[in-house]
């Protein structure tokens, strides 16, 4: 069964649609949820920076969790250079997408050691490893979801649960529909292979990493080549 944090957003509303025809999928979004989905899902409000928000959520959902897998999708980006950046927003990014993703992981690892069983993916960018100016708090806490996994990947291997990381470029979808065009055809020009990743890649990554049994505390990256720059 997937837990799926962001499952409101641009690439998470997709791979709820491309996912649950294969997967049971519960929902976690902290915004408005959907009316309705495609597919089988259910959706929860849960403040994933809030452990008493996720301790509630536990409670609703607990006895029908088994054969968990764990996508830590939820994400906010707050533009700002290091010199500017408010203390506020440096923490609303830190807390959604570092802290947010270890909460989740800490809730849900006692009943995946029990089970003998898990996967975690969490979802971290390749503006952490190009450092791009304006986004010092992003990325930061995506970076930091790269020393998360190896460790959490160290400390349950022994309980056959696997964490990886999936390490994101630029995609049609999401957080890239709220840039100008100008600033969306200047990433373009920047991606060896010329184009924005197509959602459906991102969904046939995950499925690999959620399948395979032999890989945990590794980054998959996919960004169209941009390390090759």
């Amino acid at each position: 069964m997937i837990v799926m944090t962001g499952a409101s957003g641009g690439l998470g509303s997709y791979l709820v649609r491309s996912l649950s025809c294969d997967y049971p999928i519960i929902a976690i979004d902290h915004g408005n949820l959907p009316e309705s989905v495609t597919g089988d899902a259910e959706y929860y409000k849960v403040d994933i920076t809030d452990s008493e928000s996720i301790k509630a959520f536990m409670s609703k959902v607990e006895g029908k969790l088994e054969h968990i897998q764990l996508l830590n999708m939820a994400g906010v980006s707050l533009d700002g250079t290091a010199h500017r950046l408010s203390e506020q927003s440096w923490r609303s990014s830190i807390d959604t997408n570092l802290t947010g993703s270890f909460l989740m992981a800490r809730a849900l690892l006692p009943l995946m050691r029990q089970q003998s069983y898990g996967r975690i993916i969490n979802f971290s960018s390749v503006v952490g490893k190009l450092g791009v100016p304006g986004a010092v708090a992003y990325a930061a806490s995506k970076t930091g979801l790269d020393g998360l996994t190896r460790v959490l990947a160290i400390e349950n291997a022994g309980k056959n649960i696997l964490v990886n990381n999936l390490s994101l470029g630029y995609f049609n979808a999401g957080m890239m529909h709220t840039l100008p065009a100008d600033m969306q055809s200047s990433i373009r020009s920047k991606i060896p292979l010329g184009k924005l990743g197509d959602p459906k890649d991102v969904a046939l990554a995950v499925r690999f990493l959620l399948e395979c049994d032999y890989i945990t505390g590794t980054t998959l990256h996919l960004n169209g080549g941009l390390y090759g720059l």
